[in-house]
C-alpha cells in the first residue's frame, strides 16, 4: 500500500468550487479524502508540507506537440514530460502531427510504449489524425485507433477543407464516441499568412489573415456539427469575430466548445514589429480588441479551456528571416503563471481561471476522473507557490527547444511539486 499526505495547503478544486485549507490523503494512486486535518493513523505516511501554498488538480493540456516520433531534435517524450511536470501538467493530449503522422495503430502504440518507458508517469493521451496523412481526403480507422489508445481525433494544423468530408468525420467519430478537435481557418483567406490583417500588417507589408477567416470556418463547422449530431471542439480560437460566432452557434443549440492559447491572451500583433521569430505563431497574434474579447470569453465560460499549443522549434526553424520561420512557441512551463497573472488582474476569478487548465479540458475529453480533487479521482496533484516572482528564461526550462514567446516576461507562480497517480515526479 502506497500512502501520501499533503498537509497545510490551501486546496483549490475548481470543479467543486472548493477553496479552503485542507489536507489531501492519497492511497495507491487515488485521492481518498480531503479532511480538515489528516487522521492520526496517517502519521507514518510520506508527508508533503504545503503551508502557504496552493494545492491544485494536475493540469491538462489539450494540444501539445511531443516531437516523437520523427522530430526528436526539437522535443522528445522524456523532455516534454519534464517540461510538463515543471509547469504542473500531468496530462498531455499529443497532437497527431508526428512523423509519421499518427493515423495508424502502430504509431499510437509507439507513442504509448515510449511514454510508459521514459515519460516518468506523465499521462500522454495520443490524438489521432481524422484523415490519412492529415490530408483531408480519406478517413482513418478511428475505431482501431481508439482501441490502440487514442483519446480523440483531430484535423491537425488546419480545418477540414471539404464540408462533406467533415460531415463524414463527425459521423464516424460519433459511432466510436471520440471527441473531434479542429482549428478554424478558411484556407482561401488564411493560407500563407504571417500576421493578423490590420494596421501592423499593412505597415510591415506582410501577408495577413483576417478575423473573418476564423469566423467563417467556425460557423461552417458548427452547422455541420448540428447536421452530423456530434460536437466540435475548436482549438486556439484567436479573434473577437470567432468568439462572436461561437456565441451565435451556442444560442442556436450547437454543441461547440473552444480553447485558447496563453499567448493569444497576452500578446498582440504589435509585438511582431521587432521581427522576433518567437512571435511567429499560428494563428498569428491578433489585435488588442481580440485579446479583450478572448479574456471576456474565458471569464464567462464561453471558452472552457486554455491549451498551451506547445510547439517546440529548433534554431534551424527559428534563426531565419521572419517569413521563413516555422510557427510555434513552447508553452508548458509558462501557462499556469499566465493564468495566475490573469487572476491577479481580476480578468477571471480563481475558480474560472484554474478551471481552464483542469476540469474544463477534462470535461471536453469526457474524463470525470481527471482535473479534480475529489474522492476516487486520479491522484494528479500539484503544489504551487502563487507568490514567487520569476522572469522567463528559456535556457532554464526543461523543454529541449528555446522558442518561448514569453522570453524575458516577468510572471508569478512556481510549481514546487508535481504528483502523477500518487507518485512524485522527479525531473532530470
Amino acid at each position: 500500500m502506497s500512502r501520501l499526505v499533503i498537509t497545510g495547503g490551501r486546496v483549490i478544486d475548481p470543479a467543486g468550487r472548493l477553496n479552503e485549507p485542507r489536507d489531501v490523503l492519497i492511497e495507491d494512486g487515488y485521492i481518498i479524502g480531503l479532511p480538515n486535518k489528516a487522521p492520526t493513523d496517517w502519521e507514518d505516511a510520506k508527508h508533503i508540507d504545503a503551508t502557504g501554498r496552493w494545492v491544485l488538480p494536475g493540469l491538462i493540456c489539450l494540444r501539445t506537440t511531443i516531437g516523437e516520433p520523427g522530430e526528436e531534435w526539437k522535443e522528445d517524450i522524456r523532455t516534454v514530460s519534464n517540461a510538463a511536470a515543471s509547469g504542473g501538467f500531468t496530462t498531455l493530449c499529443a497532437t497527431p502531427n508526428t512523423n509519421p503522422i499518427n493515423d495508424v495503430r502502430a504509431v499510437t502504440e509507439q507513442i504509448l510504449g515510449r511514454s510508459h518507458v521514459v515519460g516518468g508517469g506523465i499521462r500522454i493521451l495520443p490524438v489521432a489524425a481524422a484523415t490519412r496523412g492529415l490530408s483531408g481526403d480519406q478517413l482513418t480507422e478511428m475505431g482501431d485507433l481508439k482501441a490502440a489508445g487514442c483519446t480523440a481525433v483531430s484535423s491537425g494544423e488546419h480545418a477540414v477543407p471539404n464540408a462533406r468530408m467533415l460531415r463524414r468525420i463527425l459521423e464516424y467519430a460519433r459511432t466510436v464516441d471520440m471527441p473531434f478537435f479542429t482549428v478554424a481557418d478558411d484556407p482561401s483567406l488564411a493560407d500563407g499568412a504571417l500576421l493578423h490583417e490590420g494596421l501592423v500588417s499593412v505597415r510591415l507589408g506582410m501577408r495577413s489573415s483576417p478575423s473573418e477567416s476564423e469566423a467563417i470556418s467556425i460557423f461552417r463547422d458548427g452547422k455541420i456539427s448540428q447536421l452530423a449530431g456530434w460536437p466540435v471542439h475548436f482549438q486556439r480560437v484567436s479573434t473577437q469575430a470567432g468568439v462572436e460566432t461561437l456565441r451565435i452557434l451556442r444560442d442556436q443549440g450547437a454543441q461547440v466548445s473552444a480553447d485558447v492559447t496563453p499567448h493569444h491572451l497576452w500578446f498582440t500583433d504589435e509585438n511582431t514589429t521587432g521581427f522576433d521569430t518567437d512571435t511567429r505563431v499560428s494563428p498569428p497574434l491578433r489585435s488588442q480588441s481580440d485579446v479583450t474579447a478572448l479574456r471576456t470569453a474565458i471569464g464567462d465560460g464561453l471558452i472552457s479551456a486554455i491549451a498551451t499549443d506547445h510547439t517546440p522549434q529548433s534554431s534551424v526553424e527559428k534563426a531565419v528571416e521572419y517569413q521563413y520561420a516555422s510557427p510555434g512557441t513552447t508553452g508548458l512551463e509558462t501557462a499556469l503563471s499566465v493564468v495566475i497573472e490573469l487572476i491577479r488582474e481580476k480578468v477571471v476569478d480563481i475558480h474560472n481561471g484554474l478551471a481552464q487548465l483542469t476540469c474544463g479540458p477534462a470535461d471536453i475529453l469526457g474524463r470525470s476522473d481527471l482535473g479534480r480533487l475529489t474522492d476516487g479521482a486520479q491522484a494528479d496533484v500539484i503544489v504551487v507557490d502563487p507568490e514567487t516572482p520569476k522572469r522567463v528564461e528559456s535556457v532554464r526550462m526543461k523543454t529541449k527547444s528555446r522558442n518561448c514567446i514569453f522570453e524575458g516576461v516577468s510572471l508569478t507562480g512556481e510549481v514546487e511539486t508535481t504528483i502523477v497517480a500518487g507518485m512524485i515526479y522527479e525531473t532530470d
